[in-house]
């Protein structure tokens, strides 16, 4: 597959990522509510679908593993990535209900005090970037089995982000941060996903045999942010 092409793929999701964030910024806020109200259910179809319409076939379609041993090495991934996200929600509780209510949940995870500094909001930056890199192992890891595999990777990733995405630019207002520069900083947080999806991408290829099992403990990894997508759904329904 073309490198190149994989990367411009890789930058149109990292941008498309912050589109909410960019909305945000410029005061469109009917259009901001709107992606509150749907993206997560969107993210959560198009992650399910990257994980059982695209990425399990093309692991079994290999004939290298058993469809018993890509459950048990998705569940690691379940498990391992819940407690990476367990770890990383001490800083900033990236799967949560402030995809509909950043308002209410800004004030009850962080607090009023704490959000009038700067240094809670670059907190959530650094968090922000470590979850970059893991997106773009992720998709790079994704974009060596194939190209359909990485593009559904790209979609699910943007679908999963975009809401996401307003919360954290809206935190970063609330700690009364220029626009311009949290448009920068986010950007550039979000952009990380390419160089890490590039060494995922070169380093993988030389544990080509390993493959299979490193895909199998992604779909782990999709499934665990597609099921805080559900539970986003399911809270909103209970407003």
């Amino acid at each position: 597959m073309n490198f190149f092409l994989m990367l411009i793929s890789l930058i149109i999701t990292a941008i498309l990522s912050l589109v909410g964030g960019y909305f945000l910024i410029l005061g469109k806020n009917k259009l901001v509510k709107t992606i509150q109200k749907f993206g997560p259910a969107i993210a959560f179809v198009v992650l399910v679908y990257a994980v059982f319409g695209d990425l399990i076939p093309e692991i079994l379609e290999e004939e290298e593993l058993d469809v018993k041993t890509v459950i048990i090495l998705a569940c690691v991934g379940f498990a391992v990535c819940a407690i990476i996200g367990k770890v990383l929600g001490k800083f900033h509780h990236h799967n949560d209900i402030h995809h509909h209510d950043h308002k209410k949940h800004e004030i009850e995870t962080h607090g009023d005090k704490e959000l009038k500094g700067k240094a809670q909001a670059y907190t959530m930056l650094a968090v922000d970037s470590i979850h970059a890199v893991a997106d773009g192992i992720v998709l790079g890891t994704s974009f060596l089995a194939s190209f359909s595999t990485g593009i559904s990777a790209c979609l699910a990733t943007i679908a999963h982000e975009i809401p996401q995405e307003i919360g954290d630019f809206s935190i970063m207002q609330r700690a009364k941060m220029k626009a311009k520069d949290i448009i920068k900083l986010q950007t550039l947080s979000g952009l990380i996903i390419v160089p890490a999806a590039a060494v995922a991408y070169f380093v993988g290829d030389s544990l080509v045999e390993m493959l299979p099992g490193v895909l199998a403990v992604v779909a782990g990894f999709l499934l665990y942010v597609a099921f805080g997508e559900f539970i986003c759904v399911i809270e909103s329904l209970k407003k």
